[in-house]
Formats: structure tokens, sequence, C-alpha cells
């Protein structure tokens, strides 16, 4: 079996400014408007910057903890279902649980077994975690809260990291991998 290559910095690096990248650049395309009176300090007494919606922002979480649920379900029930794709896709689910923490989100139990076929469960896993990490980007970019934004951006960047060390194939460790038997 192949070994899998490790992700380099470069990699990390670069897979942070793609995924940030947009996020940025998307954030300060529309910044023609003189920021001096928007800042503390500026000329424009008075003028300040609207308050967060924290409705919107409550109803964004919800949805996001919705899906992350959902993706943790996904990932488990394909652990519970294909053995050998136990670990690799453990660092998938440890970082779904950790995204439901942050969230104060409930976890579900696995749901259904997706298919019998261990490479079409990779395949399934990879596709939806790559859209989910999709909506989560979008989801930092409207939400009101800036630390809910910088919040689900780094989720979103944990999830590309993710994605760059998920096997396109294969059903198991290779032999370099930590939970590798010798």
């Amino acid at each position: 079996m192949p070994s899998l290559p490790t992700a380099s910095r470069r990699t990390v690096v670069g897979v942070a400014a793609v995924t940030l990248g947009p996020l940025v650049g998307g954030a300060l395309a529309g910044c023609d408007a003189d920021l001096d009176g928007l800042l503390p300090g500026g000329d424009q007494p008075g003028a300040a910057s609207p308050a967060p919606d924290p409705d919107a922002d409550e109803a964004l979480v919800e949805e996001v903890v919705g899906e992350v649920a959902a993706q943790l379900s996904l990932v488990a029930a394909v652990r519970v279902r294909h053995p050998r794709l136990r670990p690799v896709l453990a660092g998938l689910e440890a970082v779904h649980v950790a995204h439901l923490e942050a969230l104060e989100g409930t976890q579900d139990g696995p749901s259904a077994p997706p298919t019998a076929d261990a490479a079409a469960a990779l395949a399934l896993v990879r596709r939806r975690e790559t859209a989910h990490q999709r909506r989560l980007a979008g989801a930092a970019v409207r939400a009101d809260s800036g630390p809910l934004a910088q919040l689900l951006a780094s989720m979103a960047a944990a999830l590309a990291q993710q994605l760059t060390v998920l096997p396109r194939t294969g059903a198991g460790p290779s032999p370099s991998s930590p939970g590798a038997s010798s």
C-alpha cells in the first residue's frame, strides 16, 4: 500500500492562503468608503459601526451546529462501518468534535452507514466535507460578530487541513502512520 504523504508546512500555509484569501479579498473588495469616520477618533463624530445582530448570529450558529453534527454523524458512521478507515478519519472526527464543543452544540450518534464499499464511503466523506468547508468559509463572511467570524474562518481552515491529508482512495493507514502496525 503506498504511503500517504505528510502535509508539509508549505502545504498547510498554502491551504490556509487558498481558504482565507477569498474571505479577506471579498471583505476588502467593497471597502471604497472613507474609513476615518468609522474608526475610533475619526473625523465624523457620532459615526460608528453598526452593532452586530445577535439574532442573525444565533441563527447562523444553529445552522453551523446542525451541519457540523451531520458531518460528525457521517464520519462516525463510516468509521464504525469500515474499520480500515478508522485511522484515516480519526483526525476529521476529532476536528468535528472540537468544533461542536466550540459552538456549544450537541453530538448525535452515528448515522446509518452510507455504503458497504469503503472507497465509495471515503469519496462521499470527501465530497461532503469539501462542501461543508466551503459553507463554513461562507458563514464566516456572513457572521456579524468579529469573534464568530474568526471562529468560523478558523474552523474552515482546520477542515481544509484535514481534507489535505485525507487520502483520495485507500482503506487504511500507510506503513509510516502512527496507527499502523509493524
